[in-house]
Formats: C-alpha cells, sequence, structure tokens
C-alpha cells in the first residue's frame, strides 16, 4: 500500500503526447489494491473504491491483522500468509466488520490454472463452489488457460458447482522496465470506478467485461433536447451509445419521449390502413399539436456518424427542420436527407404484435438493413428513367422524321414526275434548249447534295463550339495539384491533363472556324472557294435554263406551272435534305434506348437479388423461426392502375384492363410476359388510324392470346398515347417478400397465422440479430412470453455491440439482466397529479440510486437483481 499515493499521484498529473495535461475523465483510473496470501490456501486481490480515502489505508491492513514495516523503510518485510482465513466467506466476514469498508471492496481470487496460488487446483471445487466472488483474475493471458480449467469459469463443469466468474487478465510486470505492463488487458465498463461497479460489471460479463477491444456501434444518438413540452416541461436527456432503457409507471413520458425522438429524425409510422390497427401517424400528429406547438417548441438530437457530430433541430410551428454536420453551419434540409444520414428502425407500442397484419411493417424488416443499398439503387433506377424519357423522345422524334421523310420524298417525285411531264409538253424548242431543260433535274439533285453538306458543316461547327465551351470552362476550373502530398505523379497527370485541354481548344477552335469560313458565301476578298465556285456554276444554269423557258412562249400558262412545281420541288428536296442529315445525328437514338431500358430491368434484378439475399440472412438472423423469401414479379396492382388510368373513357371493360397484369404475374416468365406485354401496347399506342388506316392496326399475339378482342383492341388503340405508354413501361411488377413461422421441426404457416406472442418474439429476436441502426421499440414486452424473456435478454448482449437500443419498458429482467449501460426513469411531476411527467433521473446499474428507483418503479425489479446474482451460483 506504500505505492499507491505515488501512482495516485502520477495518475493525476498525466499528460498526453504533447505534454499537456489531461483532463479528469482521460486520466488514468487507480484502484487501490492489496495481494494477499490467504490459509484457503490460494492468493486474491482485494480492490478498495477508486476514491478510498488514502488516511483510511492502514485501516485496511489493521482489519486484516497485518502490522507492515513503516513507509520510509527501505523495504517491505516478508509476505504474511492470513492463516486465519480459511475460505472467502470468512474474508468477507471479517472485513464486513467494519462499516467504514462493507461494500467498498470487491475480492478476485487468482484462477491461473493449477499452480500453487490458484483457487483451481485439485480439491479445491468446495471452496470455489462457496464463494461469494463474482470474479477472478489470472497471471497473462487467459487464452493460455488449458480448456479443462477454462470451463470452470464458463460455468460448464458441474463438479465445480456449474458457477460461471468473469476474468481479469493481469500483465504480472515483474520487471524494473515494465516491459511487461499492460500486455496482458482486459477491458471493463463502469459507470463510476467503484468496486460495486466492478461487481455489476462481473454479473454482466457477456456486456461489460471483455478480453478484447470491444464493438461499439457507429451510428449512435447522443442525446435529445426538447425547448418545452406542456406534458414534460423541457428535457436534456443524454444516451448511452448502447442500451438504454426509459423505465416509469404508465403515463410518465416515456413513449412521449421516444416518440419526440422519432419526429425530430423524421421517422415514418405506418399510415392507417384499416379499422382493425391503430393509426400511428394520427397519434403522433396530436401529440406534437397538443405538447409541442402551443408552446412553440422545437426538439433537437444530436447524433454522431463514424465519429462526425449531426445535429437536427425541429420545430413544431412549422415542421422547419435544420442540419448542421461537424463544425458546419445549420441549414435547412428535407426529412429524406435526415433519414438516409441517421435511418433508425423504430416501434410503438403493441405495433410489433401489428406487424404481421401490414405488409409494409413485414416488407421493413427486409429493407431496413439494406436501406443505404436500395437508396443507391432507386436513385439510380431513377436516373435511368429519366434518360429513357429522354432517349423515348428522341426515339419518337426519329421516327417521325422517318416517316416525314418517306412522306416528303414521295411528294417530291410526285412533282418530279408532273415537272418531267410538263417538259416532255413543251413545243417549238429548239434540241440544245430542250437538252438544257432535261439537265435542270440533274442539276437540282447536284444542288439537293451540296446543300446536305453545307448542313452537315454547320453540325460540325454547331457541336465544336459547344465543346470548345465546355473544354473553356473545364479550363476555368481546373485546380492545381495538392501540396500534401507531395507527389510527382499527381504533378505529371495534372500537366498532362492541362496539355490534354490546351489541345483541345486549339483543335476545336480551328475545327469551328474552318466550318464557319466553308458556310461564307460572300468571300470576303479571299481566294475562291470551292462552294462560291459551284454557286456561281449554278447561278450561270438557272440563267440559260430559265431563258430556254421563255422562248416557248405559246405555252405561258404551263411554263409558270412548271416554275412553281420546281420551285415546289426545291423546297421539299431542301427540307428532305435538311431532315436527313438530322436523322443521321438521331441515328444512334434506338440502340441508346435499347441501352438504357436494359440497365434499368438490370437495376430491378440487382434489387430483387440483394431482397433474396436478405430474406436469407433473416431467416437464419431468426433462428429459423422466419421463414422468408422474395417472389419476383408477384403483384401488378402499380402497373394495373397506372393502365387504368390511361384507358380512362375507352370504355374498356374493367375485367379486360386487369388482364395484362394478371398474365404478367401469373406467367411462368413473368419477366418476358411482360415485355411482350409491353411492346404490344407500344405498337397500339403509336398507331393513328387517321394516319395509318383503321384496318391497318399492328399485329399483337401477346395481348390476343390473354383474352383480349378486336374491339378491345381498338379500345386501346384509339385511347392510350404514347406518353402514357412510356409511363406505363416504367412502373415495375412488384417483388413481394413472403414470410411464414415455423410452428414445428420442418414445418412453416403463413406468418399471420401465428400468435401475436409468437410473432413479436420472433420479430424481436431478429431485430437484435440484424442491422446496425439504432433500435427504438417502446415496451418490447407487450407481447412476449415470460419463459423467453432471458433469450431476448442474451441477444440484447450482442446486439448492442452493433446497434444502439433505446427500450422503454415495464420490465425488469429487459432492463436488469440485459445490463442497460443508461436507465432514465420518469415519474409524475407532482404526486397524485397524473397530468404531467418528468426525467427523475438517469444512471447505470452500478448506481445506488438507480437500483434503488428500478426496485420501486418496476414491478419485480428485487427479483430481477436476485437472478441476476443466481444465475452465477449463489
Amino acid at each position: 500500500m506504500a505505492f499507491v499515493p505515488y501512482v495516485l499521484k502520477a495518475a493525476a498529473s498525466e499528460i498526453d503526447e504533447s505534454g499537456e495535461a489531461l483532463p479528469p475523465g482521460k486520466r488514468l483510473v487507480v484502484f487501490p489494491g492489496i495481494e494477499l496470501t490467504l490459509g484457503v490456501p490460494c492468493q486474491a486481490i482485494l480492490l478498495l473504491d477508486a476514491d478510498f480515502p488514502e488516511a483510511w489505508f492502514g485501516q485496511v491492513l489493521t482489519a486484516l491483522h497485518l502490522t507492515p514495516p513503516a513507509d520510509d523503510q527501505p523495504r517491505n518485510g516478508n509476505v504474511t500468509r492470513l492463516d486465519s482465513v480459511h475460505s472467502f466467506l470468512d474474508l468477507k466476514q471479517q472485513l464486513d466488520r467494519h462499516s467504514w469498508l462493507k461494500d467498498k471492496y470487491i475480492i478476485f481470487p487468482n484462477v491461473t490454472g493449477e499452480g500453487e496460488y490458484s483457487l483451481l487446483r485439485t480439491g479445491q471445487m468446495g471452496k470455489y463452489i462457496e464463494m461469494p466472488c463474482v470474479g477472478g483474475y489470472v497471471d497473462g493471458s487467459l487464452s493460455k488457460m488449458k480448456p479443462g480449467r477454462r470451463s470452470i469459469l464458463d460455468g460448464h463443469n458441474k463438479a465445480w458447482g456449474n458457477k460461471r466468474i468473469a476474468c481479469f487478465q493481469t500483465s504480472d510486470n515483474r520487471h524494473e522496465d515494465h516491459r511487461d505492463l499492460g500486455t496482458s488487458t482486459t477491458w471493463v465498463k463502469w459507470a463510476t470506478p467503484t468496486a460495486e461497479a466492478l461487481r455489476q460489471a462481473c454479473l454482466a460479463q457477456e456486456s461489460r467485461v471483455s478480453q478484447e477491444t470491444p464493438l461499439l456501434p457507429a451510428l449512435v444518438i447522443a442525446s435529445i433536447s426538447v425547448s418545452n413540452s406542456l406534458f414534460l416541461g423541457p428535457i436534456d436527456l443524454e444516451l448511452n451509445s448502447q442500451y438504454n432503457a426509459l423505465i416509469g409507471g404508465r403515463g410518465t413520458g416515456k413513449s412521449t419521449i421516444l416518440e419526440y425522438l422519432r419526429w425530430a429524425l423524421c421517422d415514418q409510422p405506418p399510415g392507417i390502413e384499416d379499422v382493425e390497427t391503430p393509426n400511428y401517424q394520427a397519434r403522433r400528429h396530436r401529440l406534437i399539436e397538443q405538447t409541442l406547438k402551443p408552446l412553440a417548441a422545437t426538439v433537437e438530437v444530436r447524433f454522431e456518424v463514424n465519429g462526425v457530430p449531426h445535429i437536427v433541430r425541429r420545430s413544431s410551428t412549422d415542421g422547419l427542420i435544420l442540419l448542421k454536420i461537424a463544425a458546419g453551419e445549420m441549414r435547412p434540409c428535407a426529412e429524406d436527407e435526415v433519414r438516409s444520414l441517421l435511418p433508425i428502425e423504430a416501434y410503438s407500442q403493441k405495433q410489433l404484435s401489428d406487424v404481421s397484419v401490414r405488409i409494409d411493417e413485414l416488407t421493413r424488416f427486409v429493407t431496413a438493413p439494406i436501406r443505404g443499398e436500395l437508396n443507391r439503387i432507386d436513385r439510380d433506377l431513377a436516373d435511368h428513367a429519366e434518360r429513357i424519357r429522354q432517349s423515348y423522345a428522341t426515339r419518337r422524334r426519329r421516327r417521325a422524321l422517318e416517316q416525314t421523310i418517306q412522306k416528303r420524298e414521295l411528294e417530291a417525285k410526285s412533282l418530279t414526275e408532273q415537272a418531267d411531264a410538263l417538259r416532255a409538253g413543251l413545243t417549238g424548242l429548239a434540241d440544245e434548249d430542250r437538252a438544257l431543260l432535261d439537265r435542270g433535274k440533274l442539276f437540282d439533285a447536284a444542288n439537293q447534295l451540296v446543300e446536305g453538306w453545307r448542313d452537315g458543316i454547320r453540325l460540325i461547327g454547331q457541336a465544336a463550339a459547344a465543346l470548345q465551351r465546355t473544354v473553356g470552362l473545364s479550363l476555368t476550373q481546373l485546380a492545381p495539384p495538392p501540396p500534401d502530398p507531395p507527389s510527382t505523379a499527381l504533378a505529371a497527370a495534372h500537366a498532362e491533363y492541362r496539355g490534354l485541354l490546351d489541345e483541345a481548344k486549339v483543335a476545336l477552335t480551328a475545327l469551328s472556324d474552318r466550318a464557319a469560313k466553308l458556310l461564307d458565301t460572300h468571300g470576303g476578298g479571299a481566294p475562291v472557294t470551292p462552294w462560291q465556285q459551284w454557286n456561281t456554276e449554278l447561278a450561270i444554269f438557272k440563267a440559260s435554263y430559265d431563258a430556254a423557258v421563255q422562248k416557248s412562249s405559246s405555252h405561258t400558262e404551263k411554263l409558270q406551272q412548271l416554275q412553281a412545281i420546281e420551285a415546289q420541288a426545291l423546297k421539299l428536296n431542301r427540307e428532305v435534305a435538311q431532315l436527313k442529315e438530322e436523322l443521321r445525328a438521331l441515328s444512334e437514338t434506338e440502340a441508346s434506348y435499347l441501352v438504357d431500358r436494359q440497365a434499368w430491368q438490370e437495376l430491378l434484378g440487382e434489387r430483387d437479388t440483394l431482397f433474396d439475399a436478405q430474406c436469407a440472412s433473416l431467416t437464419a438472423n431468426s433462428g429459423y423461426s422466419i421463414r422468408a423469401r422474395v417472389k419476383r414479379f408477384a403483384s401488378a396492382d402499380d402497373f394495373t392502375a397506372v393502365f387504368r388510368q390511361a384507358l380512362s373513357g375507352s370504355r374498356l371493360q374493367g375485367n379486360k384492363i386487369e388482364l395484362p397484369g394478371e398474365s404478367i404475374v401469373a406467367a411462368p416468365k413473368p419477366g418476358d410476359q411482360w415485355n411482350a406485354i409491353l411492346n404490344d401496347l407500344e405498337k397500339l399506342a403509336e398507331h393513328e388510324p387517321e394516319r395509318d388506316g383503321a384496318e391497318r392496326r399492328p399485329e399483337t399475339p401477346t395481348l390476343t392470346s390473354i383474352g383480349l378482342s378486336s374491339g378491345d383492341l381498338d379500345r386501346i388503340g384509339r385511347t392510350l398515347k404514347p406518353e402514357q405508354w412510356l409511363t406505363l413501361s416504367l412502373t415495375p411488377i412488384k417483388s413481394v417478400p413472403m414470410f411464414e413461422y415455423r410452428s414445428r421441426e420442418a414445418e412453416y404457416i403463413p406468418f399471420g397465422n401465428a400468435s401475436a406472442g409468437q410473432q413479436a418474439t420472433a420479430l424481436l429476436e431478429t431485430l437484435l440479430t440484424q442491422g446496425t441502426f439504432p433500435l427504438i421499440i417502446d415496451q418490447p414486452e407487450e407481447d412476449l412470453d415470460n419463459p423467453v424473456m432471458l433469450e431476448i435478454v442474451a441477444k440484447i448482449w450482442q446486439a448492442k455491440q452493433r446497434r444502439q437500443i433505446i427500450f422503454a419498458s415495464h420490465n425488469a429482467n429487459l432492463v436488469v439482466n440485459g445490463d442497460a449501460e443508461l436507465v432514465a426513469w420518469c415519474h409524475y411531476r407532482a404526486m397524485g397529479d397524473q397530468s404531467r411527467g418528468t426525467i427523475g433521473g438517469t444512471g447505470a446499474i452500478d448506481m445506488p440510486d438507480v437500483r434503488e428507483a428500478i426496485k420501486k418503479i418496476m414491478e419485480g425489479g428485487e427479483a430481477a437483481f436476485k437472478l441476476r446474482r443466481e444465475k452465477y451460483g449463489f
């Protein structure tokens, strides 16, 4: 004990790596202690509260009947064996005689193995079984212990009373340079550094003692603050990163706190579906309207995502949401942003038992753990859908161009034939003039080609100018290479990119200028270009042509008609050339549309594959009490609803409208049937009876095969528009998760046929074995049977390493044996007045006032603490 004051002084002045003093909460915690050699016989360590008064150290030794040499002596005396202590019960009774020492110490026997100072030696079974100790220590690493001895500590050896104790590794440093110090460590969780905290840690070693670095959730709600509430008043509640339990009498505010928390984090309760299930949305709306809005209150939630602090503040007056990330500024945000940053899984009272009658609630068990990936797929689906809409519009433009060109070419051919006939009918012309008139159509055809070339030059010039602007913008916004990390590769890569942009700018400028020059018909003093030369040749020929035409004075009316027809033909040919040039620019439209549509459908398949994998995981996580699977193309309800809306006014019978969706769901290959149905419907949507002729309605074999008559198809063709077909084509046939409950080995029944208790137990066990988001449940024990409570408790120990848990509960076993790191208890603000509640206090189970609150408030609280002890065999 002579060394303890020096160690305490060193810890109080601990500094960090930069030499700065550490704050008290970061300094080493020192438990004063003594290594004892007992007459049991074995060694043991006696630890005292971390704040045990230094002035009482000597009295501790006196209580053990020890008289050590004075602290100023050069060395300690020989080890004094306490031969009068033959059991740990004797030692406890000896120490408990002193009121100033009782409940301020804990004893850990040496359980290293079969050594001479270990309690695990052969023949010590009785001493081990009767001892009141809940923990022990080993010299060195626990991993070196033989399996047989380890099974004793784990409570698996009947001869040793199936008594399980927690175990602490010690470094057993025996060198002046402390080379072994800290080589064998144990992590212990406590709220305050006391002997009682160590005892409670041993009683919940699955949760509070670890020989490896403990796992902690990455997404954590740190606190909730309510500026004011008509029911609870102002609230400031700090939360633990692992398991939090809200306790209190009925109507004291536990549920209200959870609803405030969920409202601030924009968690959406399910809407009402039938009169038999509660409307959680309406409940929450009333709560906010009646308790927060009259006071213009705000709710603020602090949370951390992988160590990065976030703050969400929501106003009850207008629902405005403000968000702050790390050291950034508060900014307005949308509900979806909050849900994507901190997704939670939350359930109100009795909501778990309602799950079986709500398909969206059951589906949430599959979607919640993969929400991030599903959001990514949904974003990609939306992006591809927008591309499909754009490419479909371009595709329709291309098809319209093809039809227009065909129509214009037909008109132009007719005009050409008419012009040829008129020329042939002209009389009184010399042979050379007639030959000149016959060559007119050759010059017209040649000029049509030239105009097409000009259109191509114009398009290239426009594209080059647009790309030139993009390159210029990239050069303007080009960031220099970062100075750190210093890298020649970064500088070289930056230089190459800059060089490419510079070269592109020069090349595009030259290309744009050349295109403009080629289109310049005035010349501007430059040498005559081929284009200008052609214009001159064409003008000369036209003058000769017009002169030859004028010589046939006896056919004035025919000449005027010929000139009008030729002018009209020239205009049509010019229009056809422009349309063909535009058509060439859209040559990749069809391929682009098909690629986008294929990518969209592949994303739907990726989502289904993700669902499949998660269903398999859910099945395994439930211990196979739930069997989940995905039925692909299971529901065409949305598809049929869109189809019905598109055919409004068509007078097509309702049962006929449902046929396409029903045929897809029932088909052996639903995906192929879906595409075949869409292909037929697209033909009908694009068919125009006035343009194409009613009798030329396209063939639709798939629609015919499912039972649609010729009259039905006519009604669809007259009503369905291409834009409506596009919307229909982007309405997926939904895949639906299917759930079953294991009634007995290898036998499953529909999940809805299981009892409420069976459903709630299976679902809660599943929630505790999957997911990483905070889990918030109001009174999870509502539908649980007592025999399964300890199974749930065991799953809580594992779950809180991955996800934060926040329960409001009346069940003491969930709180005590589940080992809640934080207990917050609520009571009425004024005795006898049940109109207002408040938070009475918070803390951990190793704090006396928390244990007292549990025993007073919770039915069976004292029994739960006894069970916590009795499972260790004493």
